[in-house]
C-alpha cells in the first residue's frame, strides 16, 4: 500500500521521493512477470482538517462550542451566543465538506506524477470497512495487552481542546528565568548545596541531591 498522504495536503519532495521509488519497484516487479498491486489511498489528517475548518468558522464570527455551552446559552436565552457556537453534529458536516472542497488535489498530483497505482483501489481512511478494520485491530492489541492508557507529556491545544503532535506545535523562543535554590545540608546550620533550575515546579518532587564528588 501507499503511505497515505493528508487529504487535505499538498505534494512535497518527500511525496514525490517515495512514490518514485515505489513506482521503480512495482514497474520493475511487473516487467518481471510478477503479480503487483499497489494500492493508493489518502489519510484524513484530523487535526490539520480541524485547524482549517477551526480558521474558517472564526472568519465567520463563530466557532466550535462544547453541548454544555451551547444548552447554557440556550437557557439564558443568549441568542447571539447560541448563534456563535456550532455543535458536534454541524462542525462534523462542515468537516465533511471541506475534506470534499480541498480534497482529491494531492491525489491529482500524483497521477500527474505517473504514479502507476492501480487508482480504481484508492481508499480513504475514514472508509467504513477501513475504520471498522481499524477498531478491530485496536481492540485484539488492547486485549493482548499491547496497546495501553500512559502519562506523558502532550502538546495542548487550549483553542482546539485536543493533545496535537510535534509538527503542529509552532515553537517561539521566550525569555525564562533562573531560579536558585538553597538545599541545606543534614547536621550542618549554615552549610547548604546551592541548585538552579529553570523549573521550579519540580522542586517539590525532589528526594535527594546528587553531588559529583
Amino acid at each position: 500500500p501507499m503511505p497515505p498522504p493528508n487529504v487535505t495536503g499538498r505534494l512535497h519532495m518527500g511525496h514525490a521521493i517515495f512514490v518514485a521509488l515505489q513506482d521503480v519497484l512495482a514497474r520493475f516487479h511487473r516487467m518481471r512477470g510478477r503479480p503487483v498491486l499497489w494500492t493508493p489511498g489518502t489519510d484524513h489528517a484530523g487535526i490539520a482538517t480541524q485547524l482549517q475548518v477551526e480558521k474558517a468558522l472564526a472568519a465567520e464570527g463563530k466557532r466550535r462550542g462544547t453541548d454544555a455551552e451551547i444548552a447554557a446559552a440556550r437557557e439564558g436565552n443568549d441568542e447571539t451566543e447560541s448563534e456563535r457556537l456550532v455543535g458536534r453534529e454541524e462542525f462534523l458536516k462542515r468537516v465533511w465538506e471541506y475534506k470534499e472542497e480541498q480534497g482529491g488535489a494531492i491525489t491529482s498530483q500524483l497521477r500527474s506524477l505517473g504514479a502507476s497505482a492501480d487508482w480504481t483501489r484508492e481508499r480513504f481512511t475514514m472508509d467504513p470497512a477501513l475504520s471498522v478494520g481499524v477498531t478491530e485491530a485496536f481492540c485484539r492489541l488492547y486485549e493482548k495487552g499491547l496497546v495501553y492508557r500512559g502519562t506523558y507529556m502532550v502538546n495542548w491545544s487550549p483553542g482546539l481542546m485536543t493533545a496535537v503532535s510535534d509538527l503542529e506545535v509552532e515553537y517561539s523562543e521566550e525569555e525564562g528565568k533562573l531560579y536558585y535554590f538553597k538545599y541545606l545540608v543534614d547536621g550542618a546550620e549554615e552549610d547548604y548545596l546551592p541548585v538552579a533550575t529553570t523549573r521550579p515546579e519540580t522542586i517539590f518532587g525532589d528526594t535527594a541531591v546528587c553531588v559529583n564528588p
